[in-house]
């Protein structure tokens, strides 16, 4: 016998095929360390990766929804199967087939919905390993920018409200005065419309100490708007109602008077005209009584005189 072997120079080459497959087996799946962030609409992918980094095309990687555990999407045997996807994900879902030779498992979603909104779990299975990572994502609606309204005056202010629309998830509301103190609100309502967005409105009552300067922001745990507001001076003078009301009452006191006076004009130069129209009838009829009385007592001898000549000739005519 030329030598003689020891016992770990036999054993040496099945440790090293033992440790080179343990080597290719062996993984993790990794995920991302926070909750992803997308709006409805928009596309987003969800990250994954084998460490350390291999080539995945041979592995079977199924992405499926948490809790649920539906299949979003599902690669095996070196194609993508849709048999057993979910119907809300047909035709939305993408593996990223240019990162597998690298480890990369990532999964595109187009078009997100509100439903989308949850976690996921990436799970890579081989013949003898098996992993998984879980995703979170957050889907989320940036509602309209607040509206700001005066609506009417209320307990010596001005009743302000703030409306937004389209929002998920549901919103609330904070005010904030010129100093950037809370102002506290007086009434709330929400509701949900059709698609499952929320419409907020908030009331609150602003007085004139506060400078009248409000802002109001909208926002729910993962995005927010905001407006602001000022409010001049010349809005609060009627703020108080008794104000306001004797502020009316006089108007209509003035307005009172001058019709009154104006009517007492109106009749005093009526009665003047009439006083005048009636002594110039009497006047005409004393000057007519007067002339008439003057041409009878003038007239009357000649009138006599003419009927004796008349008279006379007659009857020297008849002569």
């Amino acid at each position: 016998m030329g030598y003689l072997m020891s016992p770990w120079g036999l054993l040496s080459p099945f440790l090293t095929l033992y440790l080179l497959r343990l080597g290719s087996a062996d993984f993790r799946v990794v995920g991302p360390s926070r909750p992803l962030l997308a709006t409805v609409g928009q596309d987003v992918v969800l990250p994954c990766h084998l460490s350390p980094r291999m080539d995945a095309q041979s592995l079977e990687i199924r992405w499926i929804r948490h809790l649920v555990s539906e299949t979003v999407h599902l690669y095996r045997n070196g194609e993508d199967k849709y048999g057993e996807q979910m119907e809300e994900y047909a035709g939305r879902t993408e593996l990223a087939r240019n990162g597998l030779s690298s480890g990369s498992l990532d999964l595109r979603i187009s078009e997100l919905r509100l439903s989308d909104d949850g976690q996921y779990v990436c799970t890579v299975r081989d013949a003898d390993t098996y992993g998984e990572a879980t995703v979170e994502l957050e889907v989320a609606a940036l509602g309209s920018v607040p509206l700001l309204s005066l609506e009417a005056y209320e307990d010596g202010g001005i009743r302000v409200v703030c409306r937004s629309a389209g929002w998920y998830p549901s919103p609330e509301v904070l005010w904030k005065g010129a100093n950037g103190q809370h102002l506290p609100s007086v009434s709330q309502t929400r509701s949900p419309d059709e698609r499952g967005l929320f419409e907020i409105q908030d009331v609150i009552v602003v007085s004139r100490k506060g400078n009248g300067n409000v802002s109001c922001v909208v926002r729910n745990s993962r995005l927010e708007q905001e407006s602001s507001l000022h409010i001049s001076a010349p809005f609060f003078h009627n703020a108080r109602p008794w104000m306001a009301a004797l502020g009316v009452l006089l108007l209509l006191l003035v307005i009172c008077f001058g019709v009154i006076a104006y009517l007492f004009r109106r009749k005093g130069g009526r009665e003047h005209g009439q006083d005048r129209t009636v002594k110039g009838i009497f006047h005409a009829r004393d000057i007519l009584l007067g002339t008439e009385m003057e041409a009878a007592r003038g007239l009357g001898p000649s009138i006599a005189a003419g009927n004796g000549i008349g008279s006379e000739s007659s009857g020297a005519e008849g002569n």
